[in-house]
């Protein structure tokens, strides 16, 4: 057990990594949906504003949270796994 977990866990963090980014960018329909206030909608009123800096400015936004999610589940496999380590 000591031997399988760690290697285990690496693809699980990075899925997860991964689907915390998506979900953070794929808001927009889920807050259109159900009529929520939020970064998404933000985006949606803009597009339909034809208001193209706030559109811009949320894109980059929701971009940099997902590199910062994939980013950090890099970093926490390579704490887990030496291995990775000496790749970077």
């Amino acid at each position: 057990m000591n031997y399988a977990l760690p290697i285990a866990v690496l693809p699980t963090i990075t899925v997860l990594g991964v689907g915390i980014g998506y979900l953070i960018s794929a808001a927009v329909f889920a807050e259109i949906v159900f009529s929520r206030p939020g970064l998404g909608s933000l985006i949606y009123e803009s597009v339909g504003k034809r208001n193209y800096p706030v559109v811009m400015g949320s894109v980059v936004m929701s971009t940099v949270l997902f590199v910062v999610c994939t980013t950090v589940a890099d970093m926490i496999n390579a704490l887990i796994d030496p291995r990775s380590r000496e790749s970077l």
